[in-house]
């Protein structure tokens, strides 16, 4: 009879710390890794599979009218020859910083609050998962933003860390658009644009914003006329040339244009 307790005591002793023990695994947020072969176990800040997840964004568009809905698009992607399940803290899943400069002026998740509810979604390899997050270019007056050009980063806010993503850089620009031009000329064959002097009683500036040139084209001579401008440009070299000319008030200030013109130059 002895010999059957001492075997019931040992017994109920080796379950009770198998459960213990189970419990604890359960509660150590460990994630397995399912593999062809096996399942690799990492703790908390080895998660092998972080590093195969990319994270971008892209601007709805290059430029957006200074005062407007600026809207972005956030994509995670599984670079992983393995599925995974992507862990969250919480039910913030992404985020979105906008820079001026180095100072931050606006982070999308600023008032919101989300709920600690711990969840995975899973992601194949090569599958992604996107979200669009907007923001409005105003200031705390609501008053549109100087134009310029800011930059906007992408978070995707997974366990155990926060991925960050490229930067990219827009425009905010005037609400004033012209439809963008297309123009052939040859090659040291010199053409002329002809624009405004003049806009709300305003004697105006042009600048040129070139998106790429290459020493393809370049200025030779501005002309003002009574009421017109003339810009005189010889073609160098042969390809295409895209740039953009901002008509600025005739002052110090470079942050309110009144308009803008998109131009695409083919050399042939």
């Amino acid at each position: 009879m002895k010999l059957k307790y001492i075997v019931s005591i040992i017994l109920f002793i080796s379950v009770f710390f198998i459960s213990n023990e189970s419990e604890a695994s359960e509660n150590s947020h460990f994630f397995y890794v399912k593999s062809k072969n096996t399942d690799v176990k990492r703790s908390d800040y080895r998660f092998p599979y972080i590093k195969g997840l990319e994270v971008k964004i892209y601007p709805e568009t290059q430029e957006f009218v200074a005062g407007s809905i600026a809207t972005f698009t956030i994509t995670l992607t599984n670079k992983n020859k393995y599925p995974i399940s992507v862990e969250y803290p919480s039910g913030r899943q992404w985020d979105m910083v906008i820079y001026s400069g180095a100072s931050q002026i606006f982070r999308w998740s600023n008032g919101y609050t989300w709920k600690k509810a711990h969840h995975s979604i899973p992601l194949a390899p090569g599958e992604s998962r996107s979200q669009q997050l907007s923001w409005v270019s105003v200031n705390r007056f609501g008053a549109p933003l100087p134009q310029g050009i800011y930059k906007c980063v992408g978070l995707a806010t997974c366990y155990p860390k926060t991925l960050v993503s490229n930067e990219v850089n827009f425009r905010l620009g005037p609400p004033s658009v012209v439809k963008k031009e297309i123009i052939r000329t040859r090659l040291n064959q010199a053409f002329e644009l002809e624009l405004p002097r003049y806009a709300n009683d305003y004697e105006l500036v042009w600048e040129i914003f070139y998106k790429n040139n290459d020493n393809r084209i370049r200025t030779t001579s501005r002309r003002i006329n009574p009421e017109t401008i003339t810009i005189t440009f010889l073609p160098r070299r042969i390809g295409h040339v895209e740039f953009t000319l901002y008509a600025y008030p005739n002052s110090l200030n470079q942050t309110v244009a009144l308009e803008r013109r998109s131009y695409r130059i083919e050399v042939e």
